[in-house]
């Protein structure tokens, strides 16, 4: 029976919550081990790498946590499409598109010690840590070389990495966890909290990830031309840095957890052939679009790009430059990010014979 074709996304919609807390624990366990009185010391001599070091960013071992919630999305792409390749291969025997026994070369279950998987999972991991940690570490750089440039406090830049002790006990409204572009719009946006410019304050109404409770202290300053009371621009501040760290949290959740499956997929295939159970050539790959508002306009065109499919190990041509399968790690951030296209895989035999691994999706 082929499998559903939304199998990777319903793995990833299983295990995007705990990659999502993973990734906040994370940060969490970085600001509880936050010293601001060091930092601020650091700061004042200007060594911005000694307080990337204080803080754990020169060791990417702080998202360990995540790291497992990925490795077990990896396993279980793998796992379910090991399944599906081993039906496949009984179907296509069957059918006489398999020679007797192949079905007895596959290994009984999808494991990472497999050489195949045990590559693709160590490439990936590597390519995703790296990434994940310099995107943070250029956040914080960022952050602290623009305050000493605009002479902010020492402390008060220590504290607004950092964050401050909240109700719960923990940091909360720090910029540390976000990336460059999130951290600067931190820090513009307490910077239009504590303007009594009506046009500057406006801009910060206009943001997205506001906590609206705030909202009408920002009107009231607007109308007055008063400053906003510091403990409202603290609260509003920290608010929105609390929003954008679970933003990013469940970007990066909401793309890794269908990516691990979506790697594990392409190594369970290369596990099949390896140990001979699929013939190399046998296996056509086909790119097919969710065909939804939310699609992106350039995802569209990669079936017609490469309307004979490709072979397991043969990129498809896309505008953005060549992908290995949607969300291969490889690719450009804009061209992977939460892209929610799938992969056909088909089996294809002599006598124009083939069968597709995967069932089309019933017409609604």
């Amino acid at each position: 029976m082929p499998l559903p074709q939304s199998y990777l996304e319903d793995i990833a919609a299983r295990l995007e919550p705990g990659m999502r807390e993973a990734f906040l624990q994370a940060v969490r366990a970085l600001r509880a081990q936050a010293d601001p009185a060091h930092i601020a010391g650091l700061l004042e001599n200007g060594d911005v790498d000694g307080v990337l070091d204080a803080i754990g960013l020169n060791d990417p071992a702080w998202l360990n946590s995540f790291r497992a919630a990925m490795a077990e999305g990896f396993v279980a792409g793998g796992q379910e499409t090991h399944a599906g390749v081993r039906d496949l291969i009984i179907d296509a025997i069957s059918q006489d598109i398999l020679p007797p026994g192949s079905d007895a070369r596959l290994l009984a279950t999808f494991g990472i010690r497999n050489l195949p998987a045990e590559k693709a999972l160590r490439d990936y991991d590597m390519g995703l840590i790296r990434e994940i940690n310099d995107n943070t570490r250029d956040g914080v750089r960022t952050f602290l070389e623009d305050g000493m440039e605009a002479g902010r406090n020492p402390v008060q830049s220590a504290l607004d990495l950092c964050g401050r002790i909240g109700e719960s006990g923990e940091r909360e409204g720090g910029i540390l966890g976000l990336t460059e572009t999130q951290a600067r719009s931190v820090q513009r946006a307490r910077d239009e909290l504590a303007s009594t410019d009506a046009p500057t304050l406006r801009r910060y109404l206009g943001r997205e990830l506001r906590d609206r409770r705030y909202d009408a202290a920002v009107l009231r300053a607007i109308r007055s031309g008063e400053p906003i009371p510091e403990a409202i621009q603290e609260k509003a501040g920290t608010a929105y840095s609390n929003r954008y760290l679970r933003y990013r949290a469940e970007v990066v959740s909401r793309t890794e957890s269908l990516r691990s499956a979506s790697v594990g997929q392409h190594a369970a295939l290369l596990n099949a052939v390896a140990t001979g159970a699929l013939p190399y050539d046998s296996i056509r790959r086909f790119w097919m679009d969710t065909d939804d508002e939310r699609t992106r306009i350039w995802h569209k065109e990669i079936p017609d790009l490469n309307p004979d499919g490709v072979g397991l190990e043969e990129p498809f041509a896309t505008p953005l430059g060549p992908l290995l399968y949607p969300r291969d790690p490889e690719g450009e951030a804009e061209n992977i990010i939460q892209c929610r296209c799938w992969m056909q895989i088909r089996l294809t035999g002599s006598g124009n014979r083939w069968l597709d691994m995967l069932a089309f999706p019933v017409p609604g």
